[in-house]
Order: C-alpha cells, then sequence, then structure tokens
C-alpha cells in the first residue's frame, strides 16, 4: 500500500452502521482522523473509494423501499 494513496475515512453510526461522515485525505493520515471520528461517538473504517462506492450502494439499496412506504 503506497502512504499517499487517496483513501477515504468513514464515520459510522454505532447503533445502525450507516455512514454519517466521510474524509477524503492520504493513507498516511487516515488513522489520524479515524481517531477523531473514533473520540466523538462514531465507529470508523478506512476504506478505499470504489469500496466506498459500494458502501454507500449497498447502504441505499437497504433505505430506499422505506423511503416511498
Amino acid at each position: 500500500m503506497d502512504n499517499n494513496e487517496i483513501v477515504a475515512v468513514v464515520g459510522l453510526h454505532k447503533g445502525t452502521k450507516s455512514v454519517k461522515a466521510v474524509t477524503s485525505c492520504e493513507r498516511k493520515d487516515a488513522q489520524q482522523f479515524a481517531k477523531y471520528y473514533r473520540s466523538i461517538g462514531y465507529g470508523t473504517r478506512i476504506v478505499t473509494y470504489d469500496e466506498l462506492d459500494t458502501l454507500l450502494d449497498n447502504e441505499r439499496a437497504e433505505q430506499t423501499p422505506y423511503l416511498f412506504a
């Protein structure tokens, strides 16, 4: 893994695991942002943008049926 690779740090609601915040940064700085998100009560994941797209698509698919019910 390249330390200069751009990744996304995702802040997740601890109860529902839904995405609440996303920060873009270099991999070498990702732990710092993850630590901040954990300090304010979020769960965290460090993902590439491809993984982020998949995560958001899955979340959208789960929530869509409830939006128009």
